[in-house]
């Protein structure tokens, strides 16, 4: 394998996770506007036709956390694309990978047995076929063993 593989796909790596730092950043600090002008119109528009002040409080406060988390993951992930996965450290895929099927698993457990579909579900799985793309394509990169045992089998 090439060089260019681990460089190409760690910088879209970088930049998703960029991405994903500044929406969390956004979302830690215009919670209460993004809660009263876009989360409550678009995904509970049956659910509520107000919120009360401590259910609002409530959610703020979950956004918050939820940014804060969002921000965190993706700092690290960046910096695991940046260093170990462009230098083609092969626990730095597998901690990228696992963490990435872990957030993917609950998040949409959290979204389904809460009934949240529609857009917010579609862009979920967006953002994880983003993260798989380079994932998919590095794999062979970073394990070379098993590929060609797999093929040395067949």
């Amino acid at each position: 394998m090439h060089q260019f593989e681990p460089i190409f796909w760690s910088r879209w790596i970088k930049y998703l996770s960029f991405f994903l730092i500044i929406y969390g950043l956004v979302t830690v600090i215009a919670t209460q506007k993004i809660n009263t002008l876009l989360i409550i119109p678009l995904l509970f528009r049956d659910g509520f036709v107000t919120t009360a002040d401590p259910q609002l409080k409530l959610m703020n406060v979950l956004n918050g956390l939820l940014g804060s988390l969002t921000a965190s993951w993706s700092i690290q992930v960046a910096w695991l694309a940046h260093k170990p996965f462009r230098n083609g450290e092969k626990w730095a895929w597998t901690a990228i990978a696992v963490s990435t099927i872990i957030w993917a698993l609950l998040e949409f457990y959290v979204k389904l047995i809460n009934g949240i579909n529609g857009i917010g579900l579609v862009a979920h799985f967006g953002l994880l076929i983003a993260f798989v793309i380079p994932l998919a394509f590095t794999y062979r990169y970073f394990h070379p063993s098993i590929v060609g045992k797999i093929r040395s089998d067949a």
